[in-house]
């Protein structure tokens, strides 16, 4: 019987996961060029361990494939849309709104698994949904009307993110991390370079610099970060995993202000401050068993 892992595991993930928006910060390439890449760099070094250990991919049941497909999709859908907000919101924006996955995690348990959400969990999120639509109408004027694409695309993201996680409960019973992440990873690589064609975004020429700025970023957030949340999946749940995500916008913030000298505004760093708080309060009374 496999020891089960303990759920403090699940901040290594998200020491992991926060540089991603500061790679992308740093790339070049259109987004969906980038998440594109992304995928098809980490479901290359999962394929790996796959080999070496001579996994038999053709024993898994059609209706999980059909599964990992549909998480692919999920998963690609989260990065075509996270990794564009970026170019249009600050880091810290963008951060917070794509970490707003319990809320979502939270209604589809509700509406697929009958696990209704008690009155502390409604009272948090709450909380941190009138934070959200802070960082998301942003402060008033231009500038603010200027961040909302990117807002909402980061906002987009959580939903798309929230989806791969049930998901990824579901499949992770019966399949195993490796074999899961690779399915997944790659189905999600197929789907954005089916995109990149089809709206003619262009894969090359870039150079080397670009090359090893996305490679790290693939290797440290994904195979590193995303691969070490879906193998707590099968442990301790969506909730959990998605719960420890707020800790992202804080760690990309710092992040931020340091390599990107990006300072966040006054009214987002606000409505962070209540998505967090709001979330960090039900991880402290429920002890993540949501």
């Amino acid at each position: 019987m496999t020891k089960k892992p303990p759920q403090y595991l699940v901040m290594a993930a998200v020491l992991l996961t926060s540089s991603s928006s500061i790679f992308i910060r740093l790339s070049i390439m259109p987004p969906l060029v980038i998440a594109f890449y992304r995928m098809a760099i980490s479901a290359a070094f999962i394929a790996v361990p796959l080999i070496y250990r001579k996994s038999r991919l053709s024993t898994i049941s059609r209706r999980d494939l059909l599964l990992c497909v549909l998480s692919g999709l999920a998963l690609a859908l989260h990065f075509a849309t996270w990794t564009a907000s970026l170019s249009m919101t600050s880091v810290m924006a963008s951060t917070v709104l794509v970490t707003c996955s319990p809320i979502f995690v939270s209604i589809m348990n509700a509406a697929f698994f009958r696990k209704r959400p008690g009155k502390t969990l409604l009272l948090c999120l709450g909380t941190a949904f009138a934070g959200t639509m802070i960082i998301t109408i942003g402060a008033n004027g231009e500038d603010g009307l200027a961040t909302l694409p990117g807002n909402l695309l980061a906002l987009a993201g959580a939903v798309f993110i929230s989806f791969y996680l049930i998901i990824g409960q579901e499949v992770r019973k019966r399949v195993s991390t490796a074999e899961y992440s690779f399915l997944a990873y790659g189905a999600a690589a197929v789907i954005l370079l089916v995109l990149c064609i089809t709206l003619a975004q262009p894969l090359a020429p870039y150079n080397l610099g670009q090359f090893v700025n996305i490679a790290a970023m693939a290797v440290v957030c994904s195979v590193g970060g995303h691969t070490l949340y879906n193998m707590l999946l099968k442990y301790h749940g969506a909730f959990l995993v998605s719960l420890a995500t707020l800790c992202e916008p804080f760690f990309a913030s710092i992040l931020a202000a340091i390599i990107l000298s990006e300072i966040p505004r006054i009214q987002t760093a606000f409505g962070g401050v209540l998505v967090i708080a709001g979330l960090a309060v039900y991880i402290a009374k429920n002890r993540g068993d949501q």
